[in-house]
């Protein structure tokens, strides 16, 4: 729904452009000789809205990242032409060809005033949508970069108060905390970082497994919190710390939050349960292997997947009362007989049965 809702603000966006940059056209000249009529000054409008798209939608996109000298060379073309149209249309008693304009109002009169006036505005608003669209694609690189870090070594650059770069272990945060445009990064170590960027990028980077955005300033991650109790976040108690850090939830949002963390920290329970068994003494020395799950908890996972395309394991908790261990090795089954198969992000991805 926000997606279409973007879209549609995007064209509305472009549609009142369009129509101050026709409006402003058919009240003011611009930079070349009076039209004569609103019609001839809207249609000068539209060549340069036309010459503004074809750049932005099919010039920049097809030729700037393979071919950038090809594509100034290019636009700088197509806003001469526009340019010798506009003036073509601005002259009311010119209506042959372009060629009348450079013999009436004279060659050094037309390329040293006019052509170049009218050119270099066109230049100019196309260079600005330039800067915008390679602002955009340099942030969409740097951003992926980022994520490839993150996945790779889990590590996030960060700031120290002399505004030197480090690099920290993920795991090594303990809260971050938004103040403006600047995130401030808490670690176990009691050490304090800043980073430029919003909450919503981290949110996005970390992913809803590892962290939680419990308020709209804070985000945590789950291995640190204690515990969720009277809509208040009790953290983990760190060396350097008299007492636990506790932070206290949004109202709007405390209910779906509480709900959250509770389902993880019992997750994390089994989990530990599980691990105290299996490793636990037997008359052998070597460790035995894990076994593998019965059939019927096979069967029982891989009719859930059938019925619930795109489920997760918490999906699959929720239904067949698994624990955690018992689920991953059902899992792990399938995909083996190739059964079953994941697609989709890490975030939003799911298991689908193989057709």
């Amino acid at each position: 729904m926000k997606k279409h809702l973007k879209t549609a603000a995007i064209v509305l966006l472009n549609i009142v452009v369009c129509v101050i940059v026709i409006r402003g056209f058919t009240r003011n000249s611009i930079l070349r000789p009076y039209a004569g009529s609103a019609v001839k000054e809207a249609i000068c409008a539209v060549l340069l809205l036309g010459s503004l798209y074809a750049n932005y939608f099919l010039l920049y996109p097809k030729l700037y990242p393979k071919y950038p000298k090809m594509y100034w060379v290019t636009m700088c073309l197509v806003t001469v032409m526009v340019g010798v149209a506009d003036i073509a249309i601005a002259y009311p008693y010119i209506v042959v060809c372009n060629a009348q304009v450079i013999q009436i109002v004279g060659a050094v009169t037309f390329f040293s005033t006019h052509l170049g006036l009218i050119t270099g505005r066109d230049l100019a608003l196309n260079c600005f949508l330039f800067l915008i669209r390679d602002r955009n694609r340099s942030q969409q690189s740097l951003e992926k970069e980022t994520k490839i870090v993150y996945e790779r070594v889990r590590m996030l650059d960060v700031t120290d108060k002399d505004s030197n770069i480090h690099l920290i272990a993920i795991d090594d945060i303990f809260y971050c905390f938004q103040q403006g445009n600047f995130t401030t990064i808490y670690t176990v170590q009691n050490e304090k970082y800043t980073r430029l960027g919003s909450m919503k990028h981290l949110e996005q980077l970390f992913g809803e497994e590892e962290f939680i955005r419990i308020t709209t300033t804070l985000l945590v991650p789950f291995q640190y919190i204690q515990s969720c109790k009277d809509n208040l976040v009790v953290m983990s108690q760190m060396p350097w710390q008299k007492v636990s850090t506790t932070f206290p939830l949004e109202a709007r949002t405390q209910t779906e939050v509480a709900e959250k963390i509770a389902k993880v920290l019992s997750q994390r329970e089994v989990v530990l349960d599980e691990n105290k068994i299996q490793e636990a003494p037997t008359s052998s020395t070597a460790r035995r292997k894990p076994a593998l799950p019965a059939e019927e908890k096979v069967r029982e996972v891989l009719s859930f997947i059938e019925a619930h395309p795109n489920c997760n394991t918490a999906d699959i908790m929720a239904e067949t009362d698994f624990s955690l261990s018992t689920v991953e090795r059902c899992l792990a089954e399938l995909k083996k007989r190739g059964a079953i198969q994941y697609t989709g992000s890490k975030k939003s991805g799911g298991y689908s049965r193989v057709v």
